[in-house]
């Protein structure tokens, strides 16, 4: 039981702290407005800096827009199509009476205008055998589970919105994939990847999300991945490799870092700044950013697709709007896309409509699970096998007092 008169005080002090945290934020924002300014007087300096800049952390690469200009709202087409899927699961539990693991993969389509019309459907998969059970990940045997699990589960999320999108007959479309299309939690170093042997997950995933982009390319429909309230940096470590006076900038060798210097290294002036922190600051309502260019090295591994990304003003917060390239290089397409998720933000109360949709087709609510552990035990038994629980279960479910 938390006892909360104990941690009363400590509640105070991190209410004080954050008051003073947003006065060194709001100066950090001045300070960034500021270079911005220089910045813009010019530009090409300011990316053949970054360029040639060598950092721990990823820094945005400018591309054909100027970095800060500023994008007003686009009118959407009175007819469009919306695709979406999303994944959710029962994990295997060494503690209950069987050892499997399902995953629900929810699909929506939403037609709007002339296209009116809609899909919400789940298809619930299940794995039991051992082979199912564990898999060869990373060049490992690993259960399925953590990391696997995610990486399993997004392969399957890859391929029913591929399955949709070949499907998919009434154009304009657009494909949205909640969160990321950078697949830095699969797996970081691009060589690492490309060396894994076939039947491993970690590259099945990999490949059938390569297949997904391949696949909205082939069928006219653009593919972005909307991040909500994201917590990336990369604009705005851009803005601190153009603080430092190093030419060319190298972190790992900061003079500031040695001796005879006093004080933090000019970067640190915007220290506690996130890019959505400074593009709420720059973009109105509905307002998208210039596109920028991911410098994330898997990315090496997309076989010369890479991942370019805008910030959205979506009205109640600040959205991470993520699109390969051969998006972003058709004009028209990125409009579509500043316009749709605009659009289905506002008609889904700040979140866009259809991601929301999937994830409620996905779920698998805590009634659901017991239910399904209840069908479980229930063909076990008529089966004949035996149905054993832990005892950290047995002992869970209720205790003594």
């Amino acid at each position: 039981m938390l006892d909360l008169n104990k941690v009363f005080e400590q509640i105070n002090a991190l209410g004080s702290y954050q008051r003073g945290r947003a006065r060194e934020i709001a100066a950090a924002l001045g300070v960034a407005d500021e270079q911005i300014s220089q910045i813009s007087q010019d530009i090409e300096a300011f990316a053949r800096k970054i360029d040639n800049a060598t950092t721990s952390w990823l820094v945005a690469m400018p591309t054909g827009e100027h970095p800060f200009s500023v994008f007003s709202p686009v009118a959407v087409p009175e007819s469009y199509t919306v695709l979406s899927t999303d994944g959710s699961q029962i994990c295997p539990d060494r503690h209950a009476p069987h050892h499997s693991l399902l995953i629900n993969i929810g699909r929506v389509s939403i037609g709007y205008g002339d296209f009116h019309g809609y899909a919400f459907e789940s298809e619930p998969s299940l794995f039991f055998d051992e082979c199912d059970i564990v898999r060869r990940f990373g060049g490992e045997e690993r259960e399925v589970s953590g990391g696997v699990l995610g990486a399993l589960r997004q392969k399957m999320e890859a391929e029913a919105l591929s399955n949709m999108i070949e499907r998919c007959a009434k154009k304009p479309a657009v494909a949205l994939v909640d969160g990321t299309l950078i697949l830095w939690n699969l797996e970081t170093n691009p060589d690492r990847l490309n060396k894994l042997k076939e039947g491993d997950l970690k590259k099945e995933s990999f490949v059938s999300f390569m297949k997904l982009i391949g696949d909205a390319k082939g069928g006219g429909v653009p593919l972005a991945g909307y991040i909500s309230s994201p917590g990336s940096s990369d604009v705005v470590n851009a803005l601190r490799v153009s603080l430092c006076a190093a030419e060319p900038v190298d972190c790992d060798k900061c003079p500031h870092a040695g001796a005879g210097f006093e004080g933090p290294p000019p970067c640190a002036k915007i220290n506690g700044v996130t890019d959505s922190t400074l593009f709420r600051r720059l973009l109105k309502p509905g307002e998208r950013s210039a596109l920028f260019e991911s410098r994330s090295q898997i990315l090496k591994a997309y076989n010369g697709e890479t991942v370019l990304f805008f910030y959205l003003n979506a009205g109640a917060e600040i959205a991470r709007v993520e699109l390969p390239l051969w998006v972003g290089r058709d004009k028209k397409m990125v409009e579509l896309l500043h316009g749709v998720c605009l659009d289905q933000a506002e008609k889904g109360a700040g979140y866009p409509v259809a991601i929301a949709e999937a994830h409620e087709q996905a779920v698998v609510k805590a009634a659901d699970k017991n239910m399904f552990d209840q069908l479980v035990s229930r063909a076990m038994i008529k089966a004949g096998a035996p149905v054993i629980e832990s005892r950290k279960v047995l002992r869970k479910r209720g205790g003594f007092i």
